[in-house]
């Protein structure tokens, strides 16, 4: 009996989905359907257009907690940090993927990670996202303090067709485009920027792209297979890095960028 209960929830939480589609509470009624399939704490819907900054469509919090909102921190340049952000920026397909298997390798030990993304997201990550146009992105993001199960992802897995579907047409009805404005500057471009912010004059352009790699949470050896180097040579570029910039830990270069991207705002 439970379960035929449960399956009634489910399918009235469906419907409230399509009956909301082209209207503002869309997004809040896909949440709360998805968090009833495979529990979440945490959901943000966001849109990206072609300069890489994100719009939020919806915020969710399933704590009710009073301590204050980590989006405005993200939006103000933490973005650039994100790694389902960057696998959408290099051409990821359309679906729903696991932190895991968008993340570097050391992204867990990235300072990003230990500094705010634990606390702002959780200990892991699901993301679904959809090329609703050439030029936009959408994602839904569900964060948890504890890591997803298999049985959740199962059903958000066997889910998925339909929540494509209904993402792709909500913004079809919704006509949220106009929103989003084609920047100038790509995801790439940006981090340059606000690494330029504290490194310009001082670093060549293999330490800023290692730099950027080592903020993003790659290790030496993930580094050197991307730019086809050696793991020392990488090493060597890094100490070249830190020395230049009169810092020696990964913390230092992390609170060096968020100072940066405080000046980019500024600018």
């Amino acid at each position: 009996m439970d379960r035929l209960f449960t399956e009634i929830a489910m399918h009235q939480a469906l419907g409230r989905v399509l009956d909301h589609l082209g209207q503002p509470r869309f997004w809040r009624f896909l949440v709360l359907l998805l968090n009833a399939m495979a529990p979440f704490d945490n959901a943000l819907a966001t849109a990206i257009g072609a300069d890489g900054v994100p719009i939020v469509l919806d915020e969710y919090d399933t704590g009710g907690s009073d301590t204050p909102s980590p989006v405005p921190l993200y939006l103000n340049g933490l973005y650039l940090l994100d790694p389902f952000l960057q696998a959408g920026h290099d051409g990821l397909a359309d679906g729903c993927y696991r932190l895991e298997e968008v993340a570097p390798d050391l992204f867990r030990q990235s300072e990003y990670f230990l500094s705010y993304f634990r606390d702002a997201v959780g200990e892991d990550e699901i993301q679904v996202l959809v090329r609703a146009q050439p030029d936009v992105l959408l994602s839904l993001s569900m964060g948890s303090a504890t890591r997803f199960d298999t049985e959740p992802l199962g059903k958000l897995t066997a889910a998925l067709p339909w929540v494509l579907a209904a993402i792709r047409q909500h913004w079809r009805l919704a006509g949220d485009a106009a929103r989003i404005v084609p920047g100038a500057a790509d995801l790439g471009a940006r981090v340059e920027t606000a690494l330029g912010r504290f490194g310009a004059g001082l670093l060549t352009e293999r330490e800023m792209a290692i730099a950027r790699m080592v903020l993003r949470g790659n290790s030496s050896k993930a580094i050197a297979e991307r730019l086809a180097i050696s793991p020392e040579t990488v090493k060597v570029h890094r100490r070249h890095l830190y020395t230049k910039l009169g810092i020696s830990t990964q913390p230092e270069l992390f609170s060096r960028f968020i100072e940066a991207l405080g000046d980019d705002a500024a600018h």
